[in-house]
């Protein structure tokens, strides 16, 4: 029921922001930032603020933290992703992503060891175009000062943890949050 709930939210908040003129998600359940109002909150699939004050639903935690072999705090900021260590070990890790930053911020693993060749589009990681397999999941953006969870199946092998935020500035430039340097690798295993 709680799915189907969340389903039509997502269709409404979708449906409102087509109607408002904001971008469209690349199909991959990643926030894409459209334009913002005079009050500082944008109406998308995600939402943030062109005056850099973002704002975002309330963190949905993913997974069962219950359940972890290894938990890993990161420290999500603008422009930066750090995780507490360079390597963790494999199995089902709980991220704990610790947004100290001003903006909304999330959390995108792929399996990789340079984000480089990475399919990018309008600053955009084109998650729905990478080797099957190599998305591994996300924590959803959700605000500044507050933490959110996330628990995945991660095997041993390299992976890159990005925030895949675009946000549409009121001059109509783009500012990814990838592009601007929240991205770094991390070593299972």
């Amino acid at each position: 029921m709680l799915r189907w709930k969340t389903l039509a939210g997502l269709t409404l908040v979708t449906l409102l922001a087509a109607g408002a003129g904001c971008g469209d998600d690349d199909g991959a359940d990643v926030r894409e930032v459209g334009s913002a109002d005079e009050s500082g909150s944008a109406a998308a699939s995600g939402s943030a603020a062109a005056s850099g004050s973002a704002s975002a639903a309330a963190c949905e935690p993913v997974g069962d933290a219950g359940g972890a072999d290894a938990e890993l705090a990161v420290t999500l900021d603008e422009w930066s992703i750090e995780p507490e260590a360079p390597s963790v070990a494999a199995g089902a890790v709980t991220f704990t992503a610790d947004n100290v930053g001003e903006e909304a911020h999330e959390l995108v693993i792929v399996r990789g060891n340079d984000p480089a060749p990475l399919p990018v589009e309008d600053g955009k990681v084109q998650e729905d175009q990478l080797a099957e397999g190599d998305f591994i999941g996300e924590i959803e953006a959700f605000p500044a000062g507050e933490e959110c969870q996330g628990t995945f199946e991660l095997t041993a092998g390299d992976y890159i943890l990005l925030c895949n935020i675009v946000e549409e500035l009121d001059d109509g430039t783009l500012e990814s949050h990838f592009e601007m340097g929240m991205v770094t690798t991390l070593s299972v295993t």
